[in-house]
């Protein structure tokens, strides 16, 4: 093979790595190139800080929560690949917003509270306009779902965010952008 990642990562890491993630031979040799750059601290730990400047980490429009929520602190390679793997351009939209959504869903239950959800539509590319037809439609759901029903009725899972977010392009604006 010849490439950086083909010089430090056995064949068959290569392929479990490619197994795992979904990405080209190519992509894992630019990320491990990447990730192998950046700065570490006196634990040999990745900085939050250098995470953020990888160019697709960069280039996201929720970078800072893709990174705390994903890569940081960084358990190696692997880790790192993994977590971006949410948000490969050939990532289903369905997978992608499940991964939106864990990146703001702060007490882990899989649900977005009306707060929670208010601050993933402001960091999300959008028009004004977008962005208002987003919050009367989130709006709308937080009162059809009465408090009173249960406990989690006021908040919202996956299904609920795509019908928030149609119309906006996600499958594309929430891609890892390599070039």
């Amino acid at each position: 093979m010849g490439t950086a990642a083909s010089r430090h990562l056995s064949a068959q890491e290569l392929i479990e790595i490619q197994e795992e993630s979904g990405f080209s031979l190519p992509r894992i040799d630019y990320l491990y190139g990447q990730y192998q750059s950046l700065d570490r601290d006196s634990e040999d730990r990745v900085l939050r800080s250098e995470l953020l400047r990888v160019p697709p980490v960069a280039r996201h429009p929720l970078a800072e929560r893709l990174v705390d929520a994903l890569l940081h602190p960084s358990l190696g390679f692997r880790h790192f690949v993994r977590g971006l793997a949410h948000f490969r351009r050939s990532e289903p939209l369905e997978r992608k917003l499940a991964a939106m959504l864990l990146l703001f869903d702060e007490d882990g239950d899989g649900l977005l509270s009306a707060d929670q959800c208010h601050a993933l539509l402001a960091r999300l590319p959008a028009t004004r306009r977008e962005l208002r037809a987003m919050r009367w439609r989130l709006n709308q759901l937080l009162a059809e779902k009465s408090p009173e029903m249960s406990p989690d009725s006021g908040k919202l899972d996956t299904v609920d965010f795509a019908y928030i977010t149609r119309g906006l392009d996600l499958e594309q604006s929430l891609s890892l952008r390599f070039h």
